[in-house]
């Protein structure tokens, strides 16, 4: 079953949330100079403390949660905790065979029923630990390889896998098995850029959790109940269908070809809120930010602003705004100091490239 096949068989049972139409189009051509702060009041840095436990390779995952970030590094194998100011609190990195151990780590959650943090082993493991990183327990999940998840209900969690033919498996704690699978694509994908190895494919809104693929523009509803066809971006001329790309060639092939050509294509972030809808993927040979007004039905294509910086490449939508991270020595491309105040600018001029990376907070100009 392709993603086509998918898509009609959930369209017709598609349950609207919000007024999203199930068509949304976007002008790519729009070149209209946008400045930070014709969305954002203002911006702040947090740089998270540098010391021996507490260095991050590369930030893979943040979620903010009761004034913490946690951190996930798949680098290090390691979820670590810091205060709102950024201040390092615990690391949890535990390899071994033992109880509360692991050989590798490739997601982690804070599952909102249990208040737990909840930690991924790709070879069939969900571990549980306290919000202060302390060894709860462990669950063993009947999958050769997951690569992503996200607790849906007190009892169903749903796994994300690139290594079976049914990527999504829906696996119930009380029943202790996987009671459903479903969600194909062509073998061609995985030797394409189009699918990122380390973004997760779940969004979360409140108890409203959407499902989206870096090869296809199309938006997915997900729950208990399965699958269901959501929206899709329109850009027109500049649309891709994946099932157009030869099969049976080389990783580079499909490389070149991507950059060679002018459609939309990878998106690999998709965030939400009340009030918008942001994603960012790759045109005309640059990643692209997207942010569509639901009151407005009106969509921003932010390239660069004018006070020449980028929005960050996997930001965290909340109502207030939104939070990225980067390396020091990149954070010139994020914030510089046009767009930040007096002491933060003083932070970003003390960077080093041995210092940890850094968190980004962009306040809304307009709450709704």
């Amino acid at each position: 079953m392709s993603v086509s096949a998918c898509r009609e068989q959930h369209s017709a049972s598609v349950k609207r949330t919000d007024s999203v139409p199930t068509s949304i189009a976007v002008n790519l051509n729009d070149n209209s100079k946008i400045s930070v702060f014709d969305i954002f009041s203002k911006i702040s840095v947090i740089p998270l403390e540098t010391e021996s436990n507490s260095m991050i390779e590369k930030i893979s995952k943040v979620i903010p949660y009761n004034n913490r970030f946690y951190i996930l590094d798949r680098n290090q194998n390691a979820v670590l905790i810091f205060d709102s100011d950024g201040k390092f609190r615990k690391k949890i990195r535990k390899i071994g065979v033992g109880p509360g151990e692991y050989s590798l780590l490739y997601d982690f959650n804070i599952n909102p029923f249990t208040k737990e943090l909840e930690l991924l082993n790709p070879k069939g493991e969900l571990l549980s630990y306290t919000l202060d990183g302390e060894f709860i327990k462990s669950l063993r999940i009947p999958m050769r390889s997951a690569s992503k998840f996200i607790p849906v209900t007190k009892d169903m969690i749903i796994f994300y896998t690139f290594y079976e033919e049914e990527k999504l498996h829906y696996y119930s704690r009380i029943q202790d098995k996987v009671i459903k699978k479903e969600f194909h694509f062509p073998e061609t994908i995985h030797n394409t850029p189009l699918i990122s190895s380390t973004s997760s494919p779940f969004s979360q809104n409140g108890n409203h959790i959407t499902f989206f693929q870096g090869f296809t523009n199309d938006i997915y509803d997900i729950d208990s109940s399965g699958l269901r066809f959501r929206f899709r971006w329109d850009f027109g001329k500049h649309n891709m269908d994946y099932r157009n790309l030869p099969e049976g060639k080389e990783p580079m092939y499909y490389m070149a070809l991507l950059r060679n050509g002018n459609m939309a294509h990878s998106f690999y972030s998709y965030q939400e809120n009340q009030n918008i809808i942001m994603t960012r993927f790759i045109f005309d040979k640059q990643w692209v930010s997207l942010i569509y007004d639901k009151a407005d039905k009106k969509s921003t294509v932010v390239k660069r602003f004018t006070e020449d910086v980028v929005l960050p490449a996997f930001p965290l939508l909340s109502e207030e705004g939104i939070l990225g991270f980067t390396d020091p020595m990149e954070a010139h491309l994020l914030v510089n100091e046009s767009v930040v105040d007096e002491p933060t600018r003083s932070v970003i001029a003390n960077l080093k490239p041995e210092d940890n990376p850094i968190l980004i907070r962009y306040y809304f100009k307009d709450q709704k």
